[in-house]
């Protein structure tokens, strides 16, 4: 019988392979929780500053956060917003997190950041901080984050977290039109100061907005001029060539340069496949359960089923399903890119 069993078994999930409805490898190795959807920086690249949000409470977060130890821990788990230092608990949360055997990782523009927060977070226990730093000047980053102020701002959170033992500091860039050529410095700027870098391309402004193909076509960060296209691939390979060296660049040499199609193409779908589900698992900011923001969820937080059977259930499979038929190029980012090297 436990042949027969096994037979079935097999044959189930090769059955589910064919029709590329396929399980996850196993449990969530990076949890990401929207525990904010609030921010007061009108981003060129974002819309999420317009949302009218109310934050759950922090009982909600903790009950989950206690769930998922249970049963994926040890994993990464990364509190994102919106602003997620808007919340005063998130120490709180992220402290809580270390303690059930997560490695925490956090997102910040710097606005809030000062010498108590950053001593409180340290003392939590994070891991990273993801400083947004989208170029090396003044007047790129204040246009780009729609508020004068905020390169300073996050050059003096740079300043605070690097003096700490932890988090350590990782800049995040989202590459365009307008700082492609400013990431020749940014890159020298961080291996001088031994930081590290990670780079999104530009992408349909995040927050609730309906998927648009031609939304480069009226985006003004977008590379609309030859000149621009010629520096994002000049930066790209520069990044390619930095990281195939061992230094300070997050990203694989193959996501680097399947960036170029994308600047080349936005429209067209890259042919590349989605890590939407497989191995990452987000709760948005009303606890909704998601493989991906821009597909429906599987669940909520307050439904009666467990999260490990909700990670396995019918329902999963076929957002699964829909994730790797998708066309759209939000596999490039970060969250989503399926490594390859």
């Amino acid at each position: 019988m436990s042949r027969l069993s096994a037979l079935t078994g097999d044959l189930l999930e090769r059955g589910l392979d064919r029709m590329r409805l396929r399980r996850a490898p196993g449990r969530p190795q990076q949890i990401h929780l929207s525990v904010t959807d609030r921010c007061f920086l009108p981003c060129l690249h974002c819309d999420i500053w317009k949302n009218e949000a109310t934050d759950l409470p922090e009982q909600i977060w903790s009950d989950l956060i206690d769930r998922l130890g249970d049963w994926c821990a040890p994993a990464g788990m990364n509190f994102v917003g919106g602003e997620p230092l808007l919340r005063r608990d998130l120490e709180r949360l992220m402290a809580q997190a270390v303690q059930r055997g997560f490695t925490v990782s956090f997102n910040t523009n710097g606005w809030l950041v000062n010498a108590q927060r950053a001593a409180a977070i340290s003392e939590a226990g994070a891991s990273i901080v993801y400083v947004s730093l989208d170029g090396m000047t003044r007047e790129t980053i204040d246009h780009s984050r729609g508020k004068a102020g905020s390169f300073d701002k996050a050059m003096a959170a740079i300043e605070l977290f690097d003096a700490l033992p932890n988090p350590r500091v990782v800049i995040a860039a989202v590459l365009h039109g307008r700082n492609a050529a400013e990431i020749p410095a940014l890159l020298g700027w961080v291996r001088k100061r031994r930081l590290q870098l990670v780079v999104q391309p530009l992408y349909q402004n995040f927050g609730y907005n309906a998927y648009d193909p031609d939304w480069w076509k009226t985006s003004e960060l977008w590379p609309h001029q030859p000149e621009q296209h010629a520096a994002i691939n000049a930066a790209l390979d520069l990044l390619t060539a930095e990281r195939l060296r061992g230094g300070p660049v997050c990203n694989e040499a193959t996501q680097l340069q399947a960036m170029k199609f994308h600047f080349q193409q936005p429209s067209t779908d890259s042919g590349l496949s989605c890590r939407a589900g497989h191995s990452d698992l987000s709760i948005d900011p009303e606890g909704r359960v998601r493989l991906c923001y821009f597909l429906d969820p599987v669940g909520t937080v307050f439904d009666p089923t467990p999260l490990p059977v909700m990670w396995e259930s019918l329902t999963t499979l076929r957002r699964r399903f829909e994730v790797s038929r998708c066309e759209r190029h939000c596999n490039l980012l970060n969250c989503n890119f399926d490594r390859q090297e």
